[in-house]
């Protein structure tokens, strides 16, 4: 009797539930037309010891972009253009894909002679040095694949 009263307790303590759970996206970075013109997107590839190109890329909301070129690069100077929709979107889509928004705000190692690249999405900056993952070196280069079509 006694191990049927416990198990009857027992029993009436388990709960089942069938929620099904749906992740949002952590990050959701998307262009939104507005009037207000303001920089979304922006890339700086800094100085090395050696001869690392150094440049500054910055796209704005109104699908226009600034490349700087300094040093140790084919185009020196600065050079405007347009990028799409659909090229912006690409950037933003790729950025969300990774999770740009969690991401560490700075990757970096006691190593010396390596240049620095800074990556800005919205209002999240990142400092990549040495260490970053692959995925943000994958966001990196995407940016300078689609910009480098209308600079060169």
């Amino acid at each position: 009797m006694r191990i049927f009263i416990l198990s009857l307790f027992l029993s009436s303590c388990i709960v089942t539930t069938n929620t099904v759970v749906v992740e949002e996206p952590l990050c959701n970075y998307e262009k939104l037309n507005s009037t207000e013109v303001s920089e979304i997107i922006s890339l700086s590839r800094g100085a090395c010891f050696g001869k690392c190109p150094i440049y500054f890329i910055s796209i704005f909301s109104d699908n226009s972009a600034v490349y700087h070129g300094k040093r140790f690069v084919e185009k020196n100077g600065t050079i405007k253009f347009e990028l799409t929709d659909e090229e912006i979107n690409q950037i933003l889509d790729k950025a969300n894909k990774i999770n740009f928004c969690t991401l560490k705000d700075e990757y970096s190692e006691p190593i010396t002679d390596l240049p620095t690249t800074y990556i800005q999405v919205f209002d999240k900056k990142i400092r990549d040095y040495c260490g970053a993952p692959a995925e943000l070196k994958e966001l990196e280069f995407l940016i300078d694949e689609i910009c480098f079509r209308y600079i060169n």
